[in-house]
């Protein structure tokens, strides 16, 4: 047990909270199930009272809050899990190592771009593919400030890392014949992101710092890099080709 809670006190603030919003959630919603027939019951409700739009935009919040986190309790959720949290702890311990505020503004950046691509009808397949954009969306930041480092593909395919989200683009494209709409829209709300930020249109505001501010840590352990040979093995699964 006090590895497992030296294990987690490890873990950078952001990522902490990414990985703790999964868990909890994923356990609430296949714990107590009802909790999903409320909030899609309540969601069918008028707008003719003030309780009615105040439940109407606490549903919505909450049903946008589990499009985030929600994952299944399966090998599925297993890989959504673990490509959320490595590549984040990833990203967060290099590029964003120290300047937690600057990485707050990403993940809020990201968010708001993934629903808004959302709410314009790009795709309407469910909760997880949200999820699975904001994984693709990270991914696509790492590869971005990671071009020239090597990672490890399914059969031992090697490459540099400026092509991985088209890597793993085309290679879902492949497994399911078709256009994976929430790998897509996390790359390009990725891509969106380093452009803006590299172009100066993206400050981080000041009130953030006073809360997170700008520190000298820098985070050396970094034996457990993200190993994207396992992408392989989880497109095949999540789309019914391994039972």
């Amino acid at each position: 047990m006090e590895e497992l809670i030296a294990w987690f006190n490890k873990i950078p603030i952001c990522t902490k909270f990414l990985f703790t919003n999964c868990v909890l959630i994923s356990l609430l919603i296949n714990i107590f199930p009802f909790v999903l027939a409320f909030l899609y019951k309540s969601s069918t409700l008028s707008f003719w009272s003030p309780q009615s739009i105040l439940l109407e935009v606490l549903t919505i919040v909450l049903n946008t809050h589990m499009s985030l986190f929600l994952l299944p309790f399966n090998l599925d959720g297993a890989f959504q899990l673990y490509f959320l949290c490595q590549c984040s702890r990833d990203v967060e311990t290099t590029k964003f190592s120290g300047r937690t505020a600057d990485y707050i503004v990403f993940l809020l950046f990201e968010v708001l771009t993934i629903l808004i691509l959302g709410w314009l009808g790009w795709y309407t397949r469910g909760l997880v593919l949200l999820n699975q954009s904001l994984i693709m969306a990270i991914i696509c930041t790492w590869s971005l400030y990671n071009r020239q480092d090597y990672v490890n593909f399914l059969f031992g395919i090697r490459f540099k890392g400026v092509y991985l989200p088209f890597v793993l683009l085309m290679f879902d494209m492949l497994v399911i014949s078709g256009i994976p709409w929430g790998l897509l829209i996390g790359i390009i709300t990725g891509y969106l992101y380093y452009y803006l930020k590299e172009l100066g249109f993206l400050n981080t505001p000041r009130l953030l710092y006073r809360y997170f501010p700008r520190t000298s840590i820098r985070y050396v352990n970094q034996d457990q890099r993200v190993d994207f040979s396992y992408w392989g093995y989880w497109s095949i699964y999540r789309y019914g080709l391994i039972y």
